[in-house]
C-alpha cells in the first residue's frame, strides 16, 4: 500500500486521502466526523474508534437539545457565554451562532469550580529626543491592556476545563479605572457566581496579584464574605458573627482571652475571665456588677458602688488594779471591770 492511497474512515466509511485524515488511537477517521465531535474536545489521538462513535452519538443528541435552550443572559465580546437561568443549563461558543457550532450545553451541576484572572499586558513608551534618540520618561510611562478569563471546571467524559477570554484584542481596556475595565470585572463576578465560583486570581500574574476583584470565599483563616456579613474565621482568630439589630455579635474566643456574647438590648455581656483577671457579669439595670472575691468591690445597687466596712480593731487599756494591758470590758487576769 502506497503512502499517499486513500483509507477509510472508521466511522463513516469513507475513502480519505493523507491531507483529509485525522488519526485516532486505533484507526483514521476522515475530516467531516472529526467536525462533528465538540469544539471543547482535545484528545482525539488518544481517543479510540469507539470513544469518538460514543462521542458522536452524545453530539446528536446535543443538536437536538440546543434547540430549546433559551438564553436568559450573555456575556462576552468574540467568544461568549449564554446562561439560561430557567433551565439551569450554559454553553459557550466561539462563533455567533452557537445553535450552527452545536455548543456542548452543560448542566449547572457539572460544575466543579469556576474563577477568573486578569492578566495585565504591559509596554514601556519612550520618548524621542531633539537629536532623534529614544528616552524613557521620567516617571516611567506604560502601555496597558487587560484580558480577563474566566476558568469552568467541568465534569464531562469529553472535557474537564472551558476557558475564555470575555475581551477580545480589540475591546481590552488600557486602564484599571475605566468603565469598560469595571464592566468587564462585574460581568466575570456575576459568571463567577452562578456557578459558586472561589475568589478571583488577580492579573500580571496578571495585574499584580490582588488587582482583580476578589468573590466568593477565601480559605484558611481569612475573612470569609458572604451578603455583606463577615463570617466566622478559623484557625484561632476572633470569630465574628452577621450583625443582627445594628449591633455587633462576637463568639467566645479560646485560650483565656476575653469571652463575648452577643449583645442584648444594646448593653454588652461580658462573661467572667479565667486565671485571676476580673470578673465581669452581664449588666443589669444599667449598672456594671463585678463580684469580686476577698473584701474588694462588691456589685452596685441603686448605681451607687458599695464597699464593705472594715471591723475597727478594738482599743486597749490598763488595768489600775494589778496593771495588766486588756482589750475586753473585764481585766482578764484579776476580774477588775474596764473604768
Amino acid at each position: 500500500m502506497g503512502l499517499f492511497d486513500k483509507k477509510e474512515c472508521a466511522i463513516c466509511g469513507k475513502k480519505v486521502g493523507l491531507l483529509g485524515a485525522r488519526k485516532v488511537e486505533d484507526g483514521t477517521i476522515c475530516s467531516d466526523c472529526n467536525k462533528k465531535l465538540s469544539p471543547l474536545f482535545s484528545e482525539r489521538k488518544r481517543s479510540t474508534v469507539a470513544d469518538i462513535q460514543q462521542q458522536l452519538a452524545y453530539r446528536e443528541q446535543n443538536k437536538q437539545n440546543i434547540n430549546f435552550f433559551n438564553p436568559t443572559r450573555v456575556y462576552g465580546h468574540g467568544t461568549k457565554i449564554y446562561i439560561d437561568d430557567n433551565q439551569r443549563k450554559f454553553c459557550v461558543s466561539r462563533k455567533s451562532d452557537y445553535r450552527a457550532e452545536n455548543a456542548d450545553l452543560i448542566d449547572f451541576t457539572q460544575v466543579t469550580n469556576a474563577n477568573y484572572r486578569i492578566d495585565e499586558d504591559k509596554t514601556e513608551r519612550f520618548m524621542t529626543d531633539s537629536q532623534g534618540n529614544e528616552r524613557p520618561y521620567s516617571p516611567p510611562q506604560y502601555d496597558c491592556s487587560y484580558e480577563f478569563e474566566v476558568y469552568i471546571g467541568v465534569n464531562s467524559p469529553y472535557f474537564s476545563e472551558i476557558k475564555f477570554d470575555l475581551t477580545d484584542s480589540f475591546g481590552r481596556p488600557d486602564s484599571r479605572y475605566t468603565d469598560e475595565y469595571r464592566r468587564l470585572e462585574q460581568m466575570a463576578n456575576e459568571i463567577v457566581q452562578t456557578f459558586g465560583g472561589g475568589a478571583a486570581m488577580g492579573g500580571a500574574m496578571g495585574a499584580a496579584m490582588g488587582m482583580g476583584a476578589m468573590n466568593g470565599q477565601m480559605q484558611g483563616g481569612y475573612t470569609q464574605m458572604n451578603n455583606g456579613y463577615q463570617q466566622p474565621m478559623q484557625g484561632g482568630y476572633q470569630q465574628q458573627q452577621p450583625m443582627q439589630g445594628g449591633y455587633a455579635q462576637q463568639q467566645p474566643m479560646q485560650g483565656g482571652y476575653a469571652q463575648q456574647q452577643p449583645m442584648q438590648g444594646g448593653y454588652q455581656q461580658q462573661q467572667p475571665m479565667q486565671g485571676g483577671y476580673a470578673q465581669q457579669q452581664p449588666l443589669q439595670g444599667g449598672y456594671q456588677q463585678q463580684p469580686v472575691q476577698g473584701g474588694y468591690q462588691q456589685p452596685t445597687q441603686g448605681g451607687y458602688a458599695q464597699q464593705p466596712v472594715q471591723p475597727q480593731a478594738p482599743a486597749q487599756w490598763t488595768c489600775p488594779n494589778c496593771g495588766s494591758m486588756n482589750t475586753t470590758n473585764f481585766c482578764q487576769n484579776c476580774g477588775t471591770p474596764k473604768q
